[in-house]
């Protein structure tokens, strides 16, 4: 059975507290999920409607702090909330109109370094959800999963860890 966007997320709460020791990280590592983003909020900052998998996202959390370093604030996953993401997606197409395609959306950024969270519709396979790095060419972008429900329990489950980097 597929993994359900809406479960997998309220399955961070789990990390609500913050704790030091998961996995391999040297951080001090704890998730907050805010509020629920209105069908208003995420109308008025998308009017030609983003990925339905995102907004299922938000309507567990607009803004999703995952495996953040709660001490320094150099490791984790912001998945954006709705005007964020729009912004930054508007941001992304065009200073790399060449890389960004007009149905890619940009739903988190990586704290610590300039990666970036990317919906993909029009690829396939893992390629469907890609971490965007800052400096190379679209082909080069980490797939990272087939939705973002099989990528937030591949996080999940490596407790933050860049999975993508290693895969296996």
């Amino acid at each position: 059975m597929a993994a359900d966007v809406t479960e997998v997320l309220a399955g961070f709460d789990a990390y609500a507290e913050p704790r030091d020791g998961l996995g391999d990280n040297p951080f001090k590592l704890g998730c907050s999920l805010a509020a629920p983003a209105a069908d208003e909020e995420i109308r008025s900052a998308w009017p030609v409607a983003p990925p339905g998998e995102l907004v299922r996202a938000w309507s567990v959390s607009r803004e999703s702090r995952l495996f953040e370093d709660v001490d320094y604030g150099q490791w984790g996953l912001v998945l954006l909330s709705p005007a964020a993401s729009a912004e930054r997606t508007a941001e992304q197409r065009a200073l790399r109109p060449a890389d960004y395609r007009p149905d890619d959306v940009v739903a988190g950024e990586f704290l610590g370094d300039l990666e970036l969270l990317v919906m993909a519709p029009s690829e396939s396979g893992d390629r469907r959800i890609l971490v965007a790095l800052p400096l190379d060419d679209r082909q080069e972008w980490y797939p990272a999963a087939p939705d973002l429900a099989r990528f937030l329990e591949r996080y999940r489950d490596r407790h933050g860890a860049k999975f993508w980097e290693s895969p296996g």
